[in-house]
């Protein structure tokens, strides 16, 4: 829990979405730990494994991959690897009122396996290679635009 506690809190201050923390501590009591995590309801998200399940306009995915990349672009220059990039674990909210194009909210969870690394390619290279095999159904089309806008990212 510890461990998920920082890594909230770091990756909020690098601007990477991660729910709202409520309370997070750990203590041993009677010579047991004991440990509490609490996030806000990501309300209006769903994960990516859900996001194709449906079918979504090519401006709702551009939108979708461009947030996506960003977001992952900024936890790896942070240096830090989320260690358990599922698609399961990636959450996406669309706001498109009002007739403005449409925005993109990603949110990751489950970062109790995430960790510093020394350099952003380690970090990186790690990550992407697991989302690629635990990306659900997304296709080949819309990973290589995701690869692409990343790569892109990184280098900014």
């Amino acid at each position: 829990i510890m461990r998920e506690l920082q890594a909230y809190q770091a990756f909020a201050k690098l601007g990477v979405g991660v729910p709202t923390l409520v309370y997070g501590s750990v203590r041993k009591h009677q010579g047991q730990w004991q440990a509490l995590l609490i996030t806000q309801a990501l309300t209006g998200f769903i994960n990516l494994d859900q996001w194709y399940e449906h079918e979504h306009s090519a401006a709702h995915s551009a939108c979708m991959l461009n947030a996506l990349a960003g977001v992952l672009a900024r936890m790896h220059k942070g240096r830090w690897q989320h260690g358990c990039c599922y698609a399961k674990h990636v959450f996406i909210k669309i706001n498109d009122s009002d007739g403005s194009p449409p925005s993109a909210e990603i949110a990751l969870l489950d970062l109790e396996k995430s960790r510093r690394r020394w350099r952003t390619a380690d970090a990186s290279r790690h990550d992407m290679r697991q989302l690629k095999r635990h990306c659900g159904a997304m296709p080949e089309k819309d990973w290589q635009r995701l690869m692409q806008t990343y790569t892109a990212a990184l280098a900014i």
